[in-house]
C-alpha cells in the first residue's frame, strides 16, 4: 500500500477507522522509516520491542472487526518526549542520574493518549536537564535536523520535532517552560501549542524519585504535530472538562471559539530591537505582507513588559525549583550561578537561578505576586487583540556546536542565548497559550515559523485562528533528503 507516513494523524486515523488500512500496517511504515532513518536523526532514545507493538497493534485490528473503537486515536502509533513516563521505558528526564531509570507507570497525559487508542511506540530525545534549545546529551547523544544533519533540531522538545519532520510518528507530546515546544517547532517545520499554564496535568512529567513536583508556574504540556488540525484532534483528546486533578480547572476547552468575525491581529517586527537573520526576516515579512493582503486589521503592538524584569522573574522562579531539586545540597545559590554562566554564558540568567535559588519564602511569594502583575497585563492586551505574532527565536537552526559559544548572525556575533530568550522567557511568564505554525523555508533550505499568542483558557479558539493562519502558508514541508519509506 503506498506510504501514510506523512499523512496527518487525523487522515491516518480516518483511514483506520474507514478499514482501508490496517492498525497493523500503519505501525509496521513508522517502525520501518525509523529503522532506516534514526541511526542518522536520532530522535528516537527507546522504543518498545517489535513484536510487542505489532501485537498491540493486531489487537486493536481485532477489536475493529469486532465494531469496537477504543478511541479517536484508535491504533495511531505515537512517539513522546523523553520527559513524560511511560511505563516500562527509559524516562530520563535529561537527568544522568535517571539514564536507566524505568519507569513504573504512565504520566497522565500519556493515559490519556492510550485511553484514546493511541499505541506509545517510544520516547524522543531531549536536552541535558532539558535546558536547552538544542537536544543533546552524553548517554543519548545528539539529535540531527533532517533537513540538515549539520544543524540543530531545537531544545529541549528537539527530538519530538525531529520525529515528526522524519516520518517516525504523526504525533508528539512535548512539554515548555522557555521555548522547549516553540523553537523545535520553528526549526524542524512543524506545529506545537504551548497550552495555557496549568490548563494539561504536569503528573508524571519531570518527576524524579524523591523530589517534589516542580515546575508548577513555568512547564506547560501540549501535542506537536505537522498542522494545526492534528493539534486540535491532540488538544480535545488531552485537555479534561472535568475535575480530574485538583490543580487543573475544569474549563471547558470549547468555551471560547472563533467567530469567523475580522480578526484583530496585532505583531513586532522582533523584540527587544534584536535584528532577525536576513533569511528568517525575508519570510517572516512575507508571511505579514499575506496576513495584511487578507483584509485582516493588523497593528504594531505588544503588550507592556519590561524583557528585563520578566527574565529575572522566569530565573528566580526556575532558580527556587532548582533549589528544590537539590533538597540538602550547601551552596546552591552558588552552584546555579556556576552551572548557568559556565555552559551558557548568560550572568543576567545566572544571577537570576541564584537568587531564585537562594530565595526566602517572603521573596518568592513576592516573585509569584510580580507574575500575576504580568500576567493580568497580557490580559487587558488580549481584550484588544485577538492575537499577538512574533518570531519564535533570532534565526534558523544552527550549526551543531557547544552550548554558550556567540553565534554569528548577519555578520554580528551575538551571545547564545540571546539568540531565544528574549523571545521565549517573557511570554511563557504571563501563562497564556502559544501555537507555532511554519511559514516557509529559507534560501538555505532550512524551515522557520512565527508565534501566534492568545488569551489566557482561549487555546482552542487560538487554535481555530491558526488554522486560519496556516491557510497563508505551504505548511509542512517533507525534507528533502528523507526518502518515504516502505
Amino acid at each position: 500500500m503506498e506510504s501514510i507516513i506523512f499523512q496527518s494523524a487525523t487522515e491516518i486515523t480516518q483511514l483506520i477507522r474507514d478499514r482501508k488500512i490496517s492498525c497493523e500496517e500503519v505501525a509496521k511504515q513508522f517502525l520501518n522509516q525509523i529503522d532506516k532513518y534514526n541511526t542518522s536523526i536520532n530522535a528516537i532514545t527507546d522504543i518498545r520491542d517489535y513484536l510487542d507493538i505489532i501485537n498491540e497493534a493486531k489487537t486493536k485490528d481485532l477489536l475493529l472487526e469486532k465494531g469496537e473503537l477504543v478511541g479517536p486515536l484508535h491504533g495511531l502509533p505515537m512517539t513522546v518526549k523523553d520527559s513524560f513516563s511511560v511505563k516500562g521505558l527509559l524516562s530520563t528526564n535529561g537527568n544522568p542520574k535517571l539514564k536507566s531509570n524505568i519507569a513504573q507507570e504512565d504520566a497522565a497525559l500519556v493515559k490519556r493518549l492510550k485511553d484514546a487508542g493511541a499505541i506509545i511506540i517510544g520516547k524522543t530525545n531531549l536536552a541535558l536537564y532539558a535546558l536547552d534549545w538544542q537536544s543533546t546529551n552524553p548517554w543519548f547523544g545528539q539529535t540531527n535536523n533532517p533537513y540538515n544533519l549539520n544543524h540543530v533540531v531545537g531544545g529541549s522538545s528537539g527530538g519530538s520535532a525531529a520525529a515528526l519532520a522524519s516520518g517516525f510518528t504523526a504525533l508528539e507530546l512535548g512539554t515548555d517552560a522557555g521555548g522547549s515546544i516553540r523553537v523545535p517547532a520553528h526549526f524542524c517545520g512543524i506545529c506545537g501549542i504551548r497550552t495555557t499554564e496549568s490548563a494539561l496535568p504536569n503528573r508524571g512529567n519531570m518527576e524524579t524519585p524523591g523530589v517534589p513536583r516542580l515546575g508548577r508556574y513555568l512547564t506547560s504540556n501540549g501535542p506537536m504535530a505537522r498542522n494545526v488540525d492534528d493539534l486540535i484532534l491532540a488538544m480535545e483528546i488531552l485537555w479534561s472538562n472535568e475535575q480530574e486533578f485538583s490543580e487543573n480547572p475544569p474549563v471547558a476547552l470549547k468555551q471560547f471559539k472563533y467567530d469567523g468575525s475580522t480578526l484583530r491581529i496585532a505583531f513586532s517586527e522582533t523584540l527587544d530591537g534584536i535584528f532577525l537573520d536576513e533569511e528568517y526576516n525575508q519570510v517572516y515579512q512575507s508571511f505579514l505582507n499575506k496576513i495584511h493582503q487578507s483584509n485582516y486589521e493588523l497593528t504594531e503592538a505588544k503588550p507592556a513588559y519590561s524583557s528585563n524584569s520578566l527574565i529575572n522573574i522566569w530565573g528566580k522562579i526556575a532558580g527556587y525549583d532548582f533549589a528544590a531539586a537539590l533538597k540538602n545540597i550547601p551552596f546552591k545559590g552558588l552552584l546555579s550561578y556556576m552551572f548557568i554562566k559556565n555552559k551558557y554564558k548568560d550572568k543576567q540568567w545566572a544571577k537570576g537561578m541564584s537568587r531564585g535559588a537562594k530565595s526566602s519564602a517572603n521573596t518568592y511569594a513576592h516573585t509569584l505576586q510580580l507574575k500575576d502583575d504580568i500576567s493580568d497585563e497580557f490580559t487587558q492586551f488580549f481584550k484588544k487583540y485577538d492575537v499577538w505574532i512574533t518570531p519564535v527565536s533570532m534565526a534558523p537552526a544552527f550549526k551543531h556546536q557547544k552550548p554558550g559559544i556567540p553565534f554569528e548572525i548577519n555578520n554580528w556575533k551575538t551571545p547564545y542565548t540571546k539568540a531565544f530568550i528574549p523571545f521565549n522567557f517573557p511570554s511563557t511568564i504571563s501563562g497564556h497559550p502559544i501555537v507555532v505554525i511554519p511559514i516557509g523555508i529559507t534560501k538555505r533550505g532550512l524551515p522557520v515559523g512565527v508565534q501566534i499568542h492568545g488569551q489566557k483558557w482561549h487555546d482552542y479558539k487560538l487554535l481555530q485562528i491558526a488554522k486560519e493562519l496556516e491557510k497563508l502558508t505551504q505548511g509542512f514541508c517533507i525534507p528533502l533528503n528523507l526518502k518515504v519509506g516502505m
